[in-house]
């Protein structure tokens, strides 16, 4: 598999998600920490939600993919 690694500006990142939007990607996101601040409110969100309410990541993905403007 070749990854590729592209900087889209973002007054142009909605016609890049079209463009793309035919082809099978698969976003990679490899720089990303969170901090105990961060981590905090993740679990007082965990903490206070019900599991019914959950939804899995996949799902997720789906309805955020191409929804950028």
């Amino acid at each position: 598999m070749t990854q590729i690694t592209l900087n889209i500006p973002d007054n142009e990142l909605g016609f890049f998600l079209k463009l793309i939007e035919k082809f099978n990607y698969e976003p990679l996101i490899n720089d990303f920490s969170v901090n105990q601040e961060m981590k905090d409110l993740l679990d007082e969100r965990r903490n206070s939600s019900e599991k019914e309410d959950y939804l899995a990541w996949e799902e997720v993905k789906k309805q955020i993919r191409f929804s950028s403007k």
